[in-house]
């Protein structure tokens, strides 16, 4: 808190360690910056031992039960083994006896069955004999017939012979008047072929003079043309290379005014001397600079004063002029402010305007951006501190948005604050006088209950976090500008979070709460505090003659499992509302940097490519004049080929003609010649001995064939007499020694029917083995089942907390009561299932019912102490310090980092964090998780205990320090 009017010193005292034993969270305030967090926690149920034990003994019986059946099984499993062995060794002496005897009558017989092969070996030679002879004579009736043929060919061809040299004068006057047909159509051919070349000729040089005489004449029309294109390409060329004029327009960067935060902060003797008292847990009061790790944070600390006051080296550049000229980034380091260079809008007497309070916003949200993101980027070793049990080291935070949701929840936090009447030194909480649906958390909860339930059922299975908390302080202004109240915000919460860094292991509260990755909004609330709470001791008002306001900083996120994938990706859907501070951020950045366009003018020669799209017509145009001339000519050329191919054709057919009157002079002469050959009565000798020769390779050929079969006929007859005899001779021997073939299959099955009946015993005390198992099994599961519906019943209304019991109010429901999880027993491995059935043993287990949500526990009173100082008096040379702005942050619901959980800042209201899981299966908890659990305090019973604290300290005597020192 801080206070120009008046030099307010601050005191502290310290908590008796017997509250801190009994489970009480109590904290002085040393500083204006209060954080809270949330927190909800559940006592686990004494009956979870008698559960444990009826688990234990159910395991223990059944691996007993299961150990007893496997050894029944092996002791039948080798009895199977003996018995088939001493079976398998019997039946195979008797197959022996049996082979031994066979061999005996064999030896006895070998006489007979020797005869007997003797003999059908002779009757098969004989027949086979046989069957050759008559083969044999078959071929040879062939060869015969063959002879007689040849000899009867020879004699006609002999005949025919003697008949031509008889013919011969008569054959060669014919022949001589075929011959001159010949000839005289030989003749007739040539001239008229002769007669067609010479009208083809003639009429192929009449069409070239032709072709010749129409060229000539188009190859000059097409030079003219294409000089007349030419030319007026070349004009137009040499107009498109002119140089012209053309107007412009330029883009000139305009970066406005920024002002640059401080780092090297001066300030008087009295201020260094009086140090620097933040709210980080472990200093109960001033914090030495150097356990700072960045000594440029601990300068922050200053920006807790008034409009920075106590400044001495104020620099010119780290002083805005306007609103426009603030920084958005949040870098470390602290501005001035210059009332004569204040350009920025007037504020009423009547406090914040709508419209400013969203500038405010807009600037306060930018802000907390760049805290969290400069601090991730420069100084990750907070940051990972932080968020070290959240599943967000080293993975960058999610922007906040300030939404419309967000703003409808900071103003209902203002309307309570406000309805309730309370001040700048205080949370939106119980123990500030407010009832419990009046609180911040209050106002959260109905804001996001739905989307929570949404988040809880979609992430069936998993633990959704809710990230909940609230940083406080207060903002005024010398003068009623909205300049000084943004400088005056600004350089208080550089001290409330950057001042708050100190070392990776003292953190304070309002730095963890904005740290939190899981938070993706935040709702600014601005209460305008009435002159009752701004005159009180310690409420930090320098100047009461213009409005003063508690600024609240309510964030609100999920984080889903401590998964950053899962909780990233919910942070980014379009759930949290529509941003309300664009407006007014855009418009500070088109100030501090925007491109303006200034018109003008500039010669343009052109390029050659500018030429080319001039000149693109009139290019064209001669290259149409020119595929016009090659088209001209084209269509000549091809006339004239089309000419050329019509004489060629003319000239082709005429010599088809020719021929075809030549073949038909040929034919007849043929004919005419052919006609009287006959009537001669002459023979072609050559073509009738080729008759006869084919005559009789036609009847060589079909006797190859008839051979053939006759081969394969007497081969298949040989055959079938081996096949009969030795059927015979397999019928007399065994008639002579009888087969033993039988006797030995018929032992065989015997003994696999043995084998069988072993196989079904032992199957048969296994399914009796497995039916008493399940049965013991399910016993032990309806008992568990009864001992877990009795404890869910018990911690659906009650909490445990040392000696007290606390019932939890009733309203709260449990979701997914009715899911379960069944628990498997184990089994054991029996050695011989790989050699036998390889059965897998499975038991049912028993239905182990755990609530989905863990109920809510009551945000419970906190012991603070608003230090009011004792009197003492300081040398009156002294100049009196100012006092500082008072700024309080309630840290957030997910607050399980161990470091920061001792660095929770001063006037902390704590409570467990929100856990809702949904689907979840109780599990038997270690000794160490009872202890932890044992050591998270229900807020309810908290409240109780404190105040039997509070009673302690009095008997002990030790008493808080309520007053402030004044000078």
């Amino acid at each position: 808190m801080r206070n120009s009017n008046t030099n307010n010193w601050r005191s502290t005292a310290l908590i008796a360690g017997a509250i801190l034993t009994a489970g009480v969270v109590t904290t002085t305030s040393t500083t204006d910056v209060h954080a809270d967090n949330s927190q909800n926690n559940a006592q686990v149920s004494n009956d979870q031992v008698t559960y444990d034990q009826v688990r234990a003994t159910a395991d223990q019986q059944l691996a007993q039960l299961q150990s007893a059946n496997d050894s029944k099984e092996a002791q039948q499993a080798t009895a199977n083994e003996q018995s088939n062995a001493a079976d398998l060794a019997q039946t195979n002496a008797q197959i022996d006896q049996l082979k031994a005897s066979h061999a005996a009558l064999e030896q006895e017989q070998a006489g007979a069955i020797a005869q007997a092969q003797a003999s059908t070996a002779a009757s098969i030679e004989a027949q086979t004999s046989a069957a050759n002879a008559e083969y044999q004579q078959q071929i040879n009736t062939q060869q015969q017939n063959e002879a007689t043929q040849r000899a009867a060919n020879d004699q006609q061809y002999a005949q025919a012979v003697s008949q031509a040299a008889e013919n011969q004068q008569a054959v060669a006057d014919i022949d001589a008047q075929y011959q001159k047909a010949l000839s005289d159509a030989a003749n007739t051919q040539t001239s008229q072929a002769q007669a067609a070349a010479n009208n083809y000729n003639s009429a192929v040089a009449k069409e070239n003079d032709t072709y010749q005489g129409k060229l000539s004449a188009q190859q000059a029309t097409n030079a003219e043309n294409i000089k007349n294109a030419e030319a007026s390409l070349a004009s137009a060329t040499a107009n498109a290379n002119k140089p012209y004029e053309v107007a412009t327009t330029n883009d000139v960067a305009v970066t406005g005014r920024v002002a640059k935060p401080q780092t090297d902060v001066k300030v008087p003797a009295y201020v260094t001397k009086y140090g620097i008292h933040l709210e980080v847990r472990g200093y109960n009061g001033a914090i030495p600079v150097s356990d700072y790790t960045y000594p440029e944070f601990a300068n922050t600390y200053y920006g807790e004063y008034p409009d920075s006051t106590v400044i001495t080296n104020k620099a010119a550049e780290s002083t805005p002029h306007d609103i426009s000229e603030m920084p958005l980034n949040f870098q470390p380091g602290l501005l001035s402010y210059d009332a004569k260079n204040d350009h920025s809008e007037k504020v009423s007497a009547d406090g914040l305007t709508a419209d400013q309070v969203q500038v405010l916003r807009a600037l306060a949200l930018s802000w907390e951006n760049g805290f969290r993101n400069n601090v991730f980027q420069n100084y990750r070793e907070f940051y990972n501190v932080v968020n070290k049990n959240d599943g967000f080291v080293n993975v960058a935070p999610v922007d906040l948005v300030s939404t419309d949701f967000t703003d409808n929840i900071a103003n209902q936090v203002v309307a309570n604050r406000t309805k309730y009447n309370i001040d700048n030194n205080n949370h939106t909480v119980i123990s500030s006088g407010m009832p419990a649906e009046a609180t911040y958390t209050s106002v959260i909860n109905d804001a996001t209950k739905n989307l929570k339930k949404n988040l809880t059922s979609e992430f069936n299975g998993k633990t959704v976090y809710t990230d909940v908390n609230e940083n406080l302080t207060t903002t005024q202004a010398g003068t009623p500008t909205l300049l000084n109240y943004a400088i005056n915000l600004y350089n208080s919460m550089q001290g409330m979070y950057y001042g708050e860094l100190v070392n990776p292991t003292h953190i304070g509260g309002h730095a963890v709460n904005l740290l939190y990755a899981g938070v993706r909004t935040v709702g600014i609330g601005f209460q305008k505090l009435t002159d009752e709470m701004t005159a009180k001791n310690g409420s930090g008002v320098s100047d009461r003659k213009n409005p003063s306001y508690a600024v609240t900083f309510d964030h609100v996120g999920f984080n889903i499992d401590h998964d950053a994938n899962l909780t990233k990706e919910v942070q980014n859907r379009n759930v949290w509302g529509t941003s309300t501070v664009d407006a007014q951020l855009n418009t500070i950045k088109t100030a501090q940097y925007h491109v303006n366009k200034v018109p003008g003018t500039k010669t343009v020669t052109p390029t050659a490519t500018d030429v080319q799209k001039a000149t693109a017509s009139e290019q064209q145009k001669l290259a149409d004049v020119k595929a016009q001339a090659q088209q001209s000519l084209d269509a000549l050329a091809s006339a004239h080929q089309a000419s050329l191919n019509k004489l060629a054709q003319q000239y082709n057919d005429a010599k088809a003609q020719v021929k075809a009157n030549y073949d038909v002079a040929v034919t007849k002469a043929a004919s005419v010649c052919d006609a009287a050959l006959k009537a001669t009565g002459v023979v072609d000798l050559q073509a009738y001995k080729a008759q006869l020769d084919s005559a009789y390779q036609n009847l060589v050929k079909a006797d190859q064939v008839a051979a053939q079969k006759l081969a394969a006929d007497r081969d298949a007859k040989i055959a079938n007499i081996k096949k009969a005899e030795n059927v015979k001779l397999d019928a007399k021997i065994n008639e002579l020694v009888s087969s033993v073939d039988p006797q030995i299959k018929q032992l065989q099955d015997q003994h696999q029917a043995v084998i069988a009946h072993g196989d079904a015993v032992l199957a048969e005390l296994k399914a009796e083995n497995k039916a008493v198992y399940n049965k013991l099994a399910e016993q032990f599961n309806v008992q568990l089942a009864a001992i877990q519906r009795r404890e869910n019943a018990k911690r659906a209304n009650e909490v445990s907390l040392a000696n007290n019991t606390v019932v939890l109010p009733s309203a709260v429901k449990v979701a997914n009561d009715g899911n379960t999880d069944t628990v498997a027993f184990p089994t054991a491995s029996n050695p011989l299932q790989a050699e036998t059935t390889g059965r897998v043993q499975t038991v049912s287990a028993p239905s182990i019912v755990k609530t989905a949500t863990q109920i809510p526990i009551a945000v419970a009173p906190v012991v603070t102490t608003v230090n009011h100082a004792a009197e003492n008096t300081v040398k009156s040379n002294e100049s009196s310090a100012p006092v500082v702005t008072q700024t309080t942050a309630v840290n957030g619901t997910q607050t399980s980092v161990a470091s920061t959980a001792e660095n929770k800042a001063t006037k902390a209201d704590n409570s467990e964090k929100s856990v809702v899981k949904a689907g979840t299966v109780a599990k038997k908890q270690t000794p160490a998780k009872k202890s932890e659990s044992s050591q998270k305090v229900d807020q309810s019973s908290m409240s109780i205990v404190a105040l039997a604290a509070t009673a302690l300290l009095g008997t002990l005597g030790i008493t808080y320090s309520s007053k402030k020192r004044h000078n």
